[in-house]
């Protein structure tokens, strides 16, 4: 990534608006777990104060960058990678574009969405001002049998912001799924329509978890893009944001639900 391109994505604000969620100070269901905490190095030309930045790196992967220089990557499988290595990776599901086994050794935390020795995967990690935490849900394989618990949706918190990538979901989720997620602001969401979840099943969970934010991701099927825009902008505004990073705050969260699409798509 060039120095120009770095300078404008520190710079760059969309300001949409206060959102009345910028009075919340943390997702709700953070606050009764006991994190894991893991010290982090800090890097010049991180986000500004009270800030998060978010770039789509393709797929369904996405840099998560806080204002104290910590990165996540989001799906990390080893060929759709970041410029920069993180310090932890997330991997909700054990699709070859969903994961690797092979991790360089720089990256501090890898965060699974399944138990590869069975059960449930159970996360809750902080590292410096990121939080990292997932709730198990269930997969579908190819012939349509669910597995239990072999996915997970990961939330990150960081600057008050709820961040959830709702991943390679199947199904649209139970009470206790939604109880779990708590507060979510920004909702990466899988639009493909076909090899995650169909529309009718993804509007339902955008119901469900009620963003302020959804960021597309997961393209992968013919036409998929256009159906969902089409419907998405029947009840929201849909905007396109000509670079794949922003910068977002509380304060630039729009007041209603809008769908924004990273790198001009």
């Amino acid at each position: 990534m060039t120095l120009c391109r770095w300078f404008l994505s520190l710079t760059m604000i969309v300001v949409v608006g206060f959102s009345p969620r910028a009075a919340m100070a943390s997702c709700y269901p953070m606050a009764e777990l006991r994190p894991t905490v893991i010290p982090a190095s800090f890097r010049l030309a991180a986000p500004p104060p009270h800030h998060v930045r978010l770039t789509f790196i393709g797929h369904s992967s996405f840099e998560i960058e806080t204002a104290g220089g910590v990165r996540a990557v989001t799906d990390f499988n080893g060929f759709v990678a970041p410029d920069r290595l993180p310090q932890i990776v997330t991997m909700n599901n054990a699709h070859d574009s969903h994961y690797t086994d092979f991790v360089p050794d720089g990256i501090k935390y890898v965060l699974r969405g399944w138990n590869p020795e069975g059960g449930v995967a159970r996360h809750n990690v902080k590292l410096r001002d990121l939080r990292v935490r997932n709730v198990p849900t269930n997969l579908a394989d190819i012939g349509g049998g669910k597995f239990a618990n072999g996915n997970s949706i990961f939330v990150f918190e960081s600057a008050g912001l709820c961040i959830a990538h709702i991943s390679h979901l199947h199904h649209v989720l139970s009470k206790d799924q939604i109880r779990d997620l708590g507060r979510v602001d920004i909702a990466f969401a899988a639009i493909d329509g076909m090899w995650t979840m169909s529309h009718d099943e993804l509007f339902e969970v955008l119901g469900q978890v009620k963003p302020m934010l959804v960021i597309p991701m997961h393209y992968g099927s013919l036409g998929g893009v256009d159906a969902f825009v089409a419907r998405a902008q029947k009840q929201w505004k849909v905007r396109h944001h000509p670079d794949a990073s922003i910068d977002i705050s509380f304060r630039n969260l729009p007041r209603r639900t809008e769908v924004l699409f990273l790198q001009g798509y």
